[in-house]
């Protein structure tokens, strides 16, 4: 039987979500909005930065140790998905710092080819346009790649940026600027569906390309393993593909086309964020952040997302090389859910899933200017782009696949969820010892729970989910009051939430990211650091973007230090990354031909981007 208890949030945070930590501010209203909300997560700078945080609050040990690297979206324009915004890349450098009161940051723009293009004097139908709130397109260029989703560590002081609308790139860690594109761009298949690639201008630069935005890269192999995906509209899945990729890191792609075992093509009528790799299987996930393909031309239609996750089961031993096609078991996992990770461990071939319930909502689905509110009034031109808020309550859950020689079934008396009433609204990120590598057993997760705002409930969005399944709160009894973001620690040995901090209902934490203890093994024993954006600011020398770091093993003890920078302006965060140790990429280290596909389509453009191609672009990726 599933168990589905909704827990109850005494015993497992602080009575008090402030933990001695007074806002700068706290107690004035604002008289523009009356919302805690702090808006200035809408904001971002757009010009590379570096200098020092300082510790505003608690002591910063000495035994926090490596980098962090965080990746955000900055929205440009009125609309605009500020998670899928503009990418920058900060890193805080822990190690190597002169004392304990300051630690260095560097902060740059990621810049891909086509953000570089961006960033020019474009006009015409070279001129980059957003459709829909999502996507920038170029007619004459095609489609943006920001790659703003997530770092990711490949080994040997390699490491790559990944994004689900593009081919993912290297950067250097140390000087954090793009070096190559991964793969050719031939070794990449359009997402576009056949009529509509059949349209677009053979001079495109940046053709449509959809991938997850979690590769694996499995530094026990050193392999990557990853996903190219497409060629249908929805359902509409006659056409639609997934490849699947493994690369060397230094050659070219092996990929295989999935199937079922029917003989269809398996394809994703959403999107694929993460993809789970054990030693001997690989998972792709069909997860929740559906982009309505009616929206890039103007239309609002919300498709509620199924109460459900599709995956299809892969055998790594099935991966021949020469071979064009592999087969999969395909299976419907009871939940849906965007962020899923693993046990590396698939003994008996049993594989063990870890991810959140997502509830009666979807990532990508945004505010838009002048949409009607639940509580009455507009979407204000300042908050259009921010992610519409849920609509019930989320959670966490445990489920488990067992693989047989011929088919996948998910072990449903296995099957946990936990879902906490106080704590577990919008669930987002989570962290972990050895971030996008998977233990061989997790023991301890920590997830963001960004919170709820019933002040950012869209009637639009609210109307499509009224029906969905579950729900512990209806659409006529939403809570009145907010829910605060929170950190919570999963205990998944037990199936509980074994710890939580409430933070105060001014901040939207997000990216939290866990950070080893030197010499320690254990999954607890460390730091988690997150990033927090503030109305009022914890003290007069923040400006509100703050990192809080906590005891792994204590979280409802509070942050134990407080860091801030009043020049430092990041937007909304996604993933990060931590190492401890960073160093410059090998030279001798891949690179793509990817000069030599710029220079054939140029003759094909206008004056101004060929001097575009050769001043900017051919110097960074020649």
């Amino acid at each position: 039987m599933k168990r589905r208890d909704l827990l109850k949030a005494a015993g497992v945070m602080s009575a008090s979500p402030l933990m001695g930590v007074a806002s700068a501010k706290a107690g004035t209203s604002n008289a523009l909005d009356g919302s805690s909300f702090p808006e200035s997560i809408m904001v971002g700078d757009l010009s590379d930065s570096s200098g020092v945080l300082s510790v505003i609050h608690g002591i910063l040990p000495d035994d926090v140790i490596g980098h962090l690297l965080m990746a955000e979206g900055i929205p440009l324009a009125s609309n605009h998905l500020t998670p899928n915004g503009k990418g920058a890349l900060t890193r805080l450098d822990f190690t190597g710092r002169s004392n304990n009161s300051e630690v260095p940051y560097t902060r740059k723009m990621i810049r891909t080819a086509s953000a570089i293009m961006q960033e020019q004097d474009l006009t015409g139908f070279d001129k980059f346009n957003l459709l829909g709130g999502t996507i920038y397109s170029s007619p004459n260029l095609g489609f943006m790649n920001y790659c703003n989703t997530a770092p990711n560590y490949m080994g040997d002081n390699r490491f790559a940026m990944s994004y689900e609308g593009g081919m993912p790139y290297e950067f250097d860690a140390t000087t954090l600027e793009m070096v190559t594109p991964i793969g050719e761009v031939d070794e990449w298949k359009s997402s576009l569906p056949p009529l509509l690639e059949n349209l677009t201008p053979e001079k495109w630069l940046f053709p449509q390309v959809r991938t997850t935005g979690h590769p694996f890269f499995d530094l026990e192999t050193g392999n990557c393993i990853t996903i190219n995906y497409g060629g249908n509209i929805g359902d509409s899945g006659s056409s639609g593909f997934i490849r699947l990729i493994r690369w060397d890191r230094e050659g070219t792609f092996e990929s295989w086309n999935i199937r079922d075992r029917q003989g269809n093509n398996a394809y994703i009528a959403a999107s694929s964020h993460s993809l789970g790799v054990t030693r001997n299987h690989i998972i792709v996930f069909e997860t929740a952040a559906r982009v309505e393909s009616t929206r890039i031309i103007g239309t609002r239609i919300v498709l509620p997302q199924e109460h459900r996750t599709r995956c299809w089961v892969i055998r790594k031993a099935d991966m021949v090389p020469g071979a064009d096609t592999i087969i999969a078991d395909y299976l419907e996992l009871g939940f849906d859910t965007s962020d899923i990770v693993c046990n590396y461990d698939d003994n008996a071939g049993e594989i063990t899933l870890y991810g959140q319930y997502m509830g009666a909502m979807d990532k990508s689905e945004q505010l838009f200017r002048f949409e009607i509110l639940q509580k009455g009034g507009l979407v204000p031109k300042w908050l259009s782009g921010f992610p519409a808020a849920p609509l019930d309550v989320g959670g966490l859950v445990r489920a488990r696949i067992r693989v047989n020689s011929n088919s996948a079934i998910e072990i449903k008396e296995d099957y946990r969820v936990i879902r906490d009433d106080a704590l577990s609204w919008d669930m987002n990120d989570p962290a972990y010892r050895g971030h996008f590598q998977f233990p061989d057993t997790f023991e301890h997760l920590y997830w963001a729970a960004v919170g709820y705002r019933p002040d950012h409930i869209s009637m639009r969005v609210s109307w499509a989910y009224r029906d969905y399944p579950e729900r512990h709160y209806g659409y006529w009894n939403m809570p009145e009051e907010s829910r605060p973001s929170a950190l919570i620690h999963m205990d998944c040995v037990n199936m509980k939430i074994a710890d939580a901090f409430q933070f105060p209902e001014d901040c939207v934490m997000r990216t939290p990211q866990f950070m080893a203890r030197p010499g320690s093994t254990a999954q607890n024993d460390g730091y988690v650091i997150a990033a927090v954006v503030r109305k009022y600011p914890t003290t007069s020398d923040s400006n509100g973007k703050e990192f809080w770091i906590f005891d792994a093993a204590r979280l409802s003890g509070g942050p134990i230090c407080i860091l801030a920078n009043r020049s430092l302006e990041f937007a909304t965060t996604n993933h990060a990354l931590w190492v401890p140790s960073i160093g410059r990429r090998p030279l001798s280290a891949y690179r793509s031909n990817y000069a030599d596909f710029l220079r054939s389509k140029a003759p094909d453009h206008s004056s101004n981007v060929r001097d575009i191609i050769e001043g900017e672009l051919l110097p960074r990726f020649g």
